[in-house]
């Protein structure tokens, strides 16, 4: 399953590959060794279980219409350019909603779109610049809360404030 998806090497079909007869690849300058890609889809679905998923610099502001994310990234971004959503609920908490389901690009490639469920379990973020607070942060599917707190610990919108967040 590719990302954000979590795999194993069974995802890949990978486990237990040898190459035929034991025998190495007939043209090693354009045949796989079975061995050798094997290994790769275990590290690589190593890698993509604590691999971050997506991140953001979202600015806050003390509403939606003021709020701005002016750099992302997400592992599925090259397939599903589709913009995270940042909104402003109430004082100090907001969202940032991302696409229910993405492509890779290996599925665009041969013409599946949109087969991968964003499925979050966890953010986490801090504070950019001089200005004193604190920031809480939660996902749940495709939806990350950020609760931001100023130095005294009360809620408050930080407005002009950076915020870089982070989800696994």
């Amino acid at each position: 399953m590719p990302l954000p998806a979590r795999s194993t090497i069974t995802s890949f079909g990978g486990e237990g590959k040898i190459d035929s007869l034991n025998l190495p690849p007939a043209n090693s300058q354009v045949d796989w060794s079975n061995p050798l890609l094997a290994a790769c889809t275990s590290d690589v679905s190593g890698m993509g279980q604590v691999s971050p998923r997506f991140w953001c610099r979202l600015v806050l502001a003390a509403t939606t219409g003021g709020l701005s994310i002016p750099n992302w990234e997400a592992v599925w971004i090259n397939a599903t350019a589709t913009l995270p959503v940042a909104a402003h609920s109430t004082t100090g908490v907001f969202t940032i909603t991302l696409p229910t389901f993405v492509s890779d690009e290996y599925d665009s490639s041969v013409g599946l779109t949109n087969n991968v469920p964003v499925n979050l379990i966890a953010a986490m973020g801090g504070l950019e610049g001089a200005t004193a607070g604190f920031i809480n942060c939660s996902a749940s599917g495709n939806v990350i809360t950020i609760n931001t707190f100023n130095a005294a610990g009360s809620a408050n919108n930080l407005a002009g404030t950076t915020a870089f967040i982070v989800a696994y």
